[in-house]
């Protein structure tokens, strides 16, 4: 039988349909905003490249959900599927759920490059000088933290502060507030609100180097995975981690966007294959 005029555009017409819906399968890339920094810019030019290496499978919509914890939730509801998370709010996120596989993370050829660390400190005006005093003095000493989803900011002090013997945090110290960012707890021991702060030390400069106390400083801080979901197709996957591994060599300006979008990655090298056990040795 011989196909008229019309029936062959209406295969025309359903297969160009049938194409357009596959192209239009799409991906979330979910990170998270702090302060007023949702990070879409610095992410965007990763999305496009990820979909330009997916073979027209599928669109990649750059997504920046208001909180950690908003973040961590989509995880949890399935709603993500590749994530640029925080580490403690990977941390947090494996409590609670086992749906992601890390792709990879930023890591710095030399330790001494990174400048994520977490310090807590003192004013010099205040006379602490040393953990002793803290002990001593804690039902006297008001303590400032940036967020229980902060990893410099309350993940690691807190850490440091049970190997002092200061926790609960809330019984050992006179008073504890959360500034909602490292800049507010830094000044708030420059201003006299705070007795004692912890704090990234990205915020430390030279104008505020003699006017505080450092107390302690930690080690290099592991950077934040990208995660992939699990139930993403394997070759897709594997095509996130091999991106994220060569984009320092084959797209070095992508890997600068993205390191612009978190101050404590500025100094990062290259993104490197994690392990699990990568973040939780750390803890230790």
């Amino acid at each position: 039988m011989k196909k008229t005029p019309f029936l062959t555009m209406f295969y025309f017409l359903i297969f160009i349909g049938l194409a357009f819906s596959k192209e239009q399968e799409k991906l979330i890339l979910g990170t998270y905003t702090y302060q007023t920094n949702d990070r879409l810019e610095n992410l965007r030019p990763f999305s496009k490249l990820a979909e330009e290496n997916f073979d027209g499978q599928y669109n990649v919509e750059t997504k920046s959900f208001s909180s950690v914890e908003e973040l961590i939730t989509a995880m949890i509801q399935n709603e993500v599927d590749i994530v640029f998370i925080s580490t403690a709010g990977f941390l947090k996120y494996i409590e609670e759920g086992n749906a992601y596989d890390i792709a990879a993370a930023l890591v710095f050829d030399d330790e001494k490059a990174s400048s994520y660390r977490s310090v807590i400190a003192a004013s010099r005006k205040s006379g602490i000088k040393d953990w002793e005093f803290i002990r001593n003095n804690s039902q006297n000493l008001r303590l400032s933290l940036v967020s229980e989803n902060s990893t410099s900011g309350y993940l690691y002090p807190l850490q440091q502060l049970a190997k002092q013997g200061l926790i609960p945090i809330e019984e050992k110290f006179r008073e504890v507030e959360f500034s909602k960012s490292h800049k507010n707890s830094l000044e708030s021991i420059l201003t006299g609100d705070s007795d004692l702060a912890a704090f990234g030390s990205n915020d430390l400069d030279d104008s505020t180097q003699d006017l505080i106390q450092i107390i302690w400083m930690s080690d290099a801080i592991p950077l934040g995975p990208v995660l992939v979901n699990k139930n993403l197709d394997p070759m897709i996957a594997l095509k996130v981690e091999q991106l994220l591994k060569g984009i320092h060599l084959q797209h070095p300006q992508i890997l600068e966007s993205i390191k612009s979008g978190w101050v404590e990655a500025q100094n990062a090298s290259r993104f490197e294959k994690v392990t699990m056990e990568y973040y939780l040795n750390f803890l230790d």
